[in-house]
């Protein structure tokens, strides 16, 4: 090729990525899918109250002198399948009862949600210029508070007719490990400063978010896209695909510009496996390539979820059974030893930092119900001299050894073990056999085990 010709697709290869970095964040056709999400909530006012400032703590609330019931928007979510279940962060959901004081007047506010369910308010006419309405209701199906993560179901109207919607717009899933540096993401959500409508905000990828402190849920994708509370819950779109889920933004005490943090919607994976496995939805799924990418400092880079139901032989009923499973090279009695020896290990260290951070060994006693002397004596131990176990130490730099769960009310249970390893499962159960099973946990994302029968004593 002559060289001014490559001089030429030179120049060009370099204008067009220059524009293609100036392409807006595509912002989808349908936003329908990008809900406001509410409770029903008690708001009390109450004189009088008896108030410490100094421990931010209520001693008695006063006299009532008025109640009332309110619709209160607390946040956003994304609608992810066509029969109705919404993704939005467990925060939104939880919604932690709320006072305010009013030193002036001597006054307090409380708010409290009454019930389980969440308003859904919905872009009917898919116009983004007007304010969502009250159409449905929606349940949790399942919460993950580990990972800030609540997957919701549309179950009913908004007047309380149950109806099983299967023709909603949904949002689709993107990897959220393919973003690349500098490019551009749009927001959707309802934050409380943009008022009732949507609001669209636009950013750039600014990378992963990095801090050992945070172990396990480092790997924030950070923005600087404008967010604020309302936001959390809602959608980050990457060309057109849903990437994460905003989540929380700069701290005001921190300096320097603000930034948002936005969780990758692969940490929504153990939500959605539950709805799938527990309750038979339909559901995306990640492809296990999103998983196992570098960028991904999540268990589910190397770690298999594992989902069944335990039942009694006797009634074939759901048992309320506690679900080990261990690696296939340690005994369940070296198991149980090295249990013991984390457990106190970590109560070590945990009444260490609570001293070092000011709580005197009084204090320490009270929240764990001990004598001072006990404390004291933890105290008197110097962590650094501590010898542990081989097992032990290599557990604390995250080796697999053992995994441990409850089944729910319904003899459900999920738990993580690493991909493609020989593992030992043992159901326990009062007034029951354990039951000991030997499996390969595979290489995919999840993998039932069906219904695992424990039999009467």
């Amino acid at each position: 090729m002559p060289k001014q010709f490559q001089y030429f697709w030179l120049f060009f290869s370099l204008m067009v990525l220059s524009i293609a970095n100036l392409i807006p964040a595509n912002i989808p056709d349908d936003v329908t899918p990008y809900v406001q999400l509410g409770h029903l909530v008690k708001i009390s006012i109450y004189k009088n109250p008896e108030f410490d400032a100094k421990a931010k703590k209520i001693i008695s609330n006063g006299e009532l002198i008025k109640e009332s019931i309110e619709e209160v928007p607390v946040g956003s979510g994304t609608i992810v399948s066509s029969d109705g279940l919404i993704l939005t962060n467990y925060h939104v959901y939880q919604m932690d009862n709320m006072y305010r004081y009013d030193n002036r007047i001597n006054r307090l506010y409380t708010r409290k949600r009454i019930r389980n369910s969440m308003l859904v308010y919905r872009l009917i006419e898919n116009d983004p210029l007007k304010s969502p309405v009250l159409q449905y209701l929606a349940v949790p199906v399942s919460l993950d508070k580990m990972h800030d993560t609540a997957l919701l179901k549309i179950y009913a109207e908004a007047k309380g007719k149950e109806i099983h919607p299967a023709d909603l717009t949904f949002a689709n899933f993107s990897n959220p490990f393919a973003l690349k540096l500098n490019e551009n993401l749009a927001i959707l959500g309802y934050p409380q400063k943009g008022g009732d409508t949507i609001t669209i905000t636009e950013g750039k990828f600014l990378g992963y978010y990095r801090n050992r402190n945070f172990y396990g849920l480092d790997g924030f994708i950070k923005t600087d896209a404008a967010m604020s509370p309302g936001n959390s819950g809602g959608a980050a779109l990457y060309r057109d695909g849903l990437v994460g889920v905003p989540t929380a933004v700069t701290p005001p005490e921190m300096a320097g510009s603000d930034m948002g943090y936005i969780h990758p919607v692969t940490w929504a994976v153990k939500t959605l496996i539950i709805a799938k496995h527990k309750f038979k939805f339909n559901i995306q799924e990640f492809p296990i390539q999103w998983l196992s990418n570098n960028y991904n400092t999540d268990e589910t880079r190397h770690h298999i979820y594992m989902t069944g139901w335990i039942a009694s032989s006797h009634t074939m009923r759901p048992l309320p059974a506690e679900v080990l499973m261990t690696r296939s090279d340690r005994t369940l009695e070296q198991i149980r030893q090295l249990h013991l020896e984390l457990q106190n290990f970590m109560r070590i260290q945990t009444v260490h930092l609570m001293h070092n951070q000011g709580l005197s060994a009084g204090e320490i006693a009270n929240r764990f119900n001990l004598k001072i002397e006990e404390i004291q004596k933890i105290l008197d131990i110097k962590i650094s001299e501590i010898t542990i176990s081989e097992d032990a130490r290599l557990y604390t730099k995250g080796e697999f050894f053992y995994g441990v769960t409850r089944c729910d009310d319904r003899g459900f249970f999920i738990l993580d073990v690493p991909r493609n390893q020989t593992i030992k499962f043992y159901a326990f159960a009062d007034e029951h056999r354990t039951m000991v099973r030997r499996f390969n946990s595979g290489d995919g994302v999840s993998k039932y085990l069906g219904k695992i029968i424990v039999f009467k004593f």
